[in-house]
């Protein structure tokens, strides 16, 4: 049976548990049947007896029987004895053994020669102390024979119903199998095709295949979703790295093959030395990125007061901040505690703030970034994690360059770059904080935020600066 199809299992088993209900009801109705053949005899011989004393009379001192005296009462057989045991008026059936015993107000059945009978005795002595037996005589053969005959019909009809009950349980069985053999169906041609943009059918009725099926498209949406990610990631990836290998290769040949003067190798290993740089800009980002394959071992979980991070991330950042003309500030709410990975929350806030850095507006008198850090409902206060549901929200503005709103709806996407304005290069001198523009800071920022169950969300308008949301749920 192990290598047999649910279909064949299925009708085996409706068929054996239909022959085996069958079979019990059967053995049921049998029973019962002969406790109703006994039931009736009982009741048939106790109202024959009463029958028969009615019509024996008791008249100065004489016991007399009747002329309506009947020794044949609805197929009992009636018999009259005295007190001795000597048979007055009646006679036994042909087969019953005429010395069986009388025993007073008690049924009890006996069998001769293959017949059934059931006898019931009762005793009445009347007032000159003479007794009266009467003895009701009733065969059960008759009511045995007729459940014989059912019983006989029956068993003859138990291997016509094994043979419906086999095909009834197929039909039943190819019926029922039909949705899963259309889901195996399509989920081969998922399979051989390589086309995870098909979907398995998941039919009308709202039973356990069609949540199973459900759940496999939910499964396949997001295995085509990653899929699709994983190939516009590997072609994100060689198109950026492609860029400075050819800038490297270029400038080694041109090093090897035409630089004659120590001023030009310099500057042959100068721009590969930049190229280098970028390329382990990239690689860090890259190594960052590949952190969110798994949230739940990634994210290490702890209290931490995120007031103070906020304050020591825009300090470390002053420098390079006044190293590009922008005027860095933060205005932080006391006493914020928050219970996450705060190495992930820094690499956060750096993304943000070192974002509003770089796309400062040389243009504008004063560049300016704030952090802000404030609680919305719930509690906060204190050194640990909030007592009430709320929210902690970051709010990272700027009065840079701005963003299109073209650009706007795209900014987290892994690897999207705006226009040139917004993805020119840092110098060389640049900290490592600011980093070249690859379009992976937004993308992270954003991750970080979701695997917190929080969110962010950014406001721009072109020319005027932006203003970047982060809220991380406080429970």
């Amino acid at each position: 049976m192990r290598n047999w199809t649910i279909g064949k299992k299925i009708t085996l088993y409706y068929a054996a548990v239909l022959i085996a209900f069958t079979a019990v009801f059967c053995v049921a109705v049998y029973f019962s049947a002969v406790n109703q053949i006994k039931d009736t005899a009982r009741t048939t011989l106790t109202s024959a007896v009463d029958d028969g004393f009615e019509h024996i009379v008791y008249d100065e001192g004489i016991i007399q029987i009747g002329d309506d005296f009947q020794t044949n009462y609805r197929g009992v057989a009636i018999i009259v004895y005295d007190e001795t045991g000597v048979r007055i008026k009646g006679s036994e059936p042909a087969g019953f053994p005429i010395y069986t015993p009388l025993k007073s107000g008690e049924y009890h059945q006996i069998e001769t020669g293959g017949e059934n009978w059931m006898i019931y005795d009762t005793l009445k002595v009347y007032e000159n102390g003479s007794g009266i037996w009467i003895r009701g005589i009733y065969t059960l053969d008759s009511g045995f024979a007729s459940l014989g005959a059912i019983t006989i019909t029956v068993m003859l009809a138990i291997p016509g119903l094994m043979i419906i009950a086999v095909i009834a349980g197929g039909l039943i069985a190819r019926k029922s199998m039909r949705p899963v053999a259309k889901i195996t169906e399509a989920a081969a041609k998922i399979n051989n095709g390589h086309d995870l943009s098909l979907r398995l059918p998941v039919g009308k009725s709202r039973d356990e295949l069609y949540r199973l099926a459900e759940t496999l498209n939910a499964m396949i949406d997001r295995l085509e979703t990653a899929f699709k990610s994983e190939a516009e990631f590997t072609s994100d990836v060689s198109h950026e790295l492609k860029t400075p290998v050819a800038v490297i290769l270029a400038e080694c040949e041109y090093a090897l093959a035409a630089a004659d003067t120590e001023e030009e190798y310099k500057e042959a290993l100068s721009a590969i030395q930049n190229q280098c740089r970028r390329m382990n800009s990239l690689i860090t980002q890259l190594l960052q990125v590949s952190r969110t394959i798994n949230t739940g071992k990634v994210i290490e979980k702890h209290d931490f007061s995120l007031s103070d991070l906020c304050e020591s991330v825009t300090g470390e950042l002053k420098a390079v901040a006044e190293g590009r003309g922008v005027s860095l500030s933060a205005d932080v709410q006391p006493d914020i505690s928050f219970n996450g990975d705060e190495t992930l929350i820094m690499r956060m806030l750096i993304n943000l703030l070192s974002n509003g850095i770089k796309y400062s507006d040389p243009s504008k008198a004063e560049s300016r970034v704030k952090l802000r850090l404030y609680s919305v409902g719930g509690s906060t206060a204190g050194s640990g994690p909030s007592s009430g549901d709320g929210a902690a929200v970051m709010e990272v503005r700027d009065n840079g360059i701005g963003i299109s709103d073209a650009d706007l709806p795209h900014v987290f996407n892994r690897f999207y770059k705006a226009d040139k304005s917004r993805t020119r290069d840092s110098d060389s001198s640049s900290d490592s904080a600011v980093t070249d523009s690859f379009g992976l800071g937004l993308s992270m920022v954003k991750w970080i935020a979701e695997a917190h169950g929080g969110s962010v969300r950014a406001e721009s308008r072109k020319g005027e600066g932006s203003v970047f949301t982060v809220e991380l749920p406080i429970n």
